[in-house]
């Protein structure tokens, strides 16, 4: 693997931990960007080298992603409780730490909460064809990708008036979406949860998207971000895509010093 010497200086300062945490988004990640989110899936080979981190000794893994985490364990054939790899959904609003844990537990009046944002954003999407919204347990979730850019921009707009209207509503804006939840949740939070729940003396964080910027902000002197892709940026590494990704995985336990299984 060809690497920027500076991240590959700071990849093997990763090795001096004993608990290390990887975490790792899933689209624009592992996988490339689809027309339609069901569409996607991991580059072949990316999934294996996630499997071999998490056999590594003392390497926790987590893949956090916007979408569900049914979802996620679709698209990456990990199960919902896996015992070693942890997934995040819903923008970190979808974290079990135990296995009795589902981490989305909604009462009644932040269900009627999710109702109206649901039927709001739907309303925005029957009238451009092309748009469309994606139900989560705790977020709607409308996807303008199909959509000409003017076009995009203009139903985005339509959609975050519409649900300004809907108190206790939490807008993140992400690559041709808009995501409204109605629990208080960040990507950056969950990972620090991860790392408390787990020990972890230094963290890996691999994202492409702005919702990734909330872990970038948060990482410490000893962890690593690196941002896949083109886009303003709090990670101080850059690759370009899924593909540099794989290698980047494919390669990481050796930077780490630590052996593969078998190895």
């Amino acid at each position: 693997m060809t690497v920027d010497p500076l991240l590959e200086k700071a990849l093997r300062g990763l090795a001096e931990h004993e608990q290390l945490l990887v975490g790792l988004d899933f689209d624009g990640v592992l996988a490339p960007f689809v027309a339609h989110p069901s569409e996607a899936v991991a580059l072949p080979g990316t999934m294996a080298a996630v499997r071999d981190l998490v056999a590594l000794q003392g390497v926790s893994v987590a893949l956090v992603s916007g979408r569900a985490r049914a979802d996620l364990a679709e698209r990456t054939g990990v199960p919902l409780d896996d015992e070693h790899l942890v997934l995040v959904g819903s923008h970190g609003a979808e974290l079990a730490l135990h296995p009795d844990d589902r981490g989305s537990g909604l009462d009644e009046p932040t269900r009627g909460r999710l109702a109206a944002v649901q039927v709001r954003l739907e309303a925005v999407a029957a009238e451009h064809p092309g748009a469309f919204v994606e139900h989560k347990p705790t977020a709607a979730v409308l996807h303008t990708r199909r959509l000409p850019p003017a076009d995009a921009a203009m139903v985005t707009a339509a959609a975050l008036a519409t649900v300004a209207e809907v108190p206790g509503a939490h807008v993140t804006r992400g690559k041709e979406v808009v995501e409204v939840a109605v629990t208080e949740a960040s990507k950056g939070a969950a990972i620090s949860r991860l790392r408390e729940h787990l020990g972890a003396e230094a963290v890996l964080y691999l994202g492409d998207d702005v919702t990734d910027e909330t872990v970038f902000a948060l990482l410490h002197d000893q962890d690593v971000g690196v941002k896949v892709g083109a886009g303003e940026t709090a990670a101080a590494h850059r690759i370009a895509d899924p593909v540099a990704v794989r290698e980047l995985l494919q390669a990481l336990p050796t930077l780490l010093s630590r052996q593969r299984p078998g190895g």
